[in-house]
């Protein structure tokens, strides 16, 4: 994977959404405190966890957005030449565009959020999506392997396999195709509950 972008929001000098576009070479030439250390300290906190070289405390909050009730850092990076699969565990794979986990632009669109300039548990990472919101089949990366079970039989939906649930979400968004209702969402991938928002086999 490649980064293709990065939108930084309410951290020190960016109080508005700001959006960096990565090329195969990219340089940052400016004036002095207009931001370039800045969009590089921002990729430590977001790619290190805050475990790196930058450790956030409140300071780093915009002062104008944090007067204005603002108190959430948000970093966004964007991923493009994505890989071909995504195995959620040794036996299923499955595929960014399957799951519906990519942006209106075909990319990896991951969000951290650190209210309080904290990124320890009050930390949420999120995937932004473009993602079907139809209460018929939204929430799928959410449902457990029984509840993906009884969705596909109370529907009479055709499922090849009932034992991968990627499978099930994949022939349940098909039964739907003509009525997905997709939209931009933003889906909670935080550390802890990864792998149960992301299904298991």
């Amino acid at each position: 994977m490649k980064i293709s972008q990065m939108k930084i929001t309410n951290f020190r000098c960016f109080k508005e959404e700001i959006t960096i576009d990565f090329k195969g070479l990219t340089a940052f030439v400016g004036k002095n405190d207009v931001g370039k250390s800045t969009v590089l300290e921002a990729l430590d906190v977001f790619f290190n966890e805050n475990k790196g070289v930058i450790k956030l405390d409140k300071d780093d909050i915009n002062k104008q957005g944090f007067a204005e009730g603002n108190n959430n850092i948000r970093i966004a990076v964007i991923f493009k030449d994505l890989p071909t699969q995504l195995v959620l565990d040794s036996t299923t794979e499955t595929t960014f565009k399957d799951e519906y986990l990519l942006n209106r632009d075909g990319k990896l669109e991951i969000v951290t959020i650190y209210p309080n300039a904290n990124s320890g548990k009050e930390k949420k990472v999120f995937i932004k999506a473009y993602h079907p919101s139809n209460p018929n089949c939204s929430n799928l990366l959410l449902k457990k392997h029984n509840d993906l079970q009884k969705i596909i039989e109370q529907n009479n939906i055709d499922c090849v396999d009932k034992r991968k649930n990627s499978t099930m979400r994949k022939a349940i968004w098909q039964h739907y195709s003509d009525d997905l209702q997709l939209q931009e969402l933003e889906i909670d991938v935080a550390k802890e509950d990864a792998k149960k928002h992301l299904g298991t086999a």
